[in-house]
């Protein structure tokens, strides 16, 4: 995993990582067959990682828009990787189910923190799909984001739920 963070994908090798852990390359092919394999380990385990530690957080475990954003700031660092592992999606199965694991977490808040907004029939596919968008852009973009994640979050919900009840009403 720190190894992924500091190189990058393309930067670390399983040489390199069994070296880290001292063994060799052939054990480390022994669990994880293939470089993507292993870099989706990595990704799963960031991920779960964060996910644990806000979700034993008193201060935001059970608000699903605290947890959001804490998700998605701790996330920041790794900016880089989710880039790396956007790019390799479409390649690798293993990267991609790594991939839709943090994304699956992520509208799962959303949806909590706005289902009580929503009016009746509102389109939660479009809300979804744009929810998606605006979540991969905060998690790869390397653009220096000079407001805080809860602010971008709550732009986020305020506007899908605007949108959903302006779509409704026509």
């Amino acid at each position: 995993m720190t190894l992924f963070a500091e190189c990058g994908y393309r930067g670390t090798s399983v040489a390199a990582v069994g070296r880290a852990a001292g063994m060799a390359s052939a054990a480390v092919h022994w669990y994880f067959p293939t470089k993507d394999d292993l870099f989706a380990a990595a990704l799963t385990s960031i991920f779960s990682t964060a996910r644990e530690r806000i979700e034993e957080d008193p201060a935001v475990a059970g608000d699903p828009r605290d947890e959001l954003v804490a998700l998605l700031t701790e996330l920041q660092p790794y900016r880089a990787l989710h880039r790396e592992a956007y790019e390799r999606m479409e390649e690798s199965e293993s990267i991609r189910v790594a991939y839709e694991q943090v994304q699956d977490w992520l509208e799962e808040r959303l949806f909590a923190a706005i289902s009580n907004r929503l009016p009746p029939g509102a389109d939660v596919e479009l809300i979804a799909e744009a929810a998606h968008v605006l979540f991969e852009g905060i998690l790869i973009s390397m653009r220096r984001v000079d407001r805080p994640t809860g602010d971008l979050i709550d732009l986020l919900t305020d506007s899908l739920v605007a949108a959903a009840i302006a779509k409704s009403s026509r």
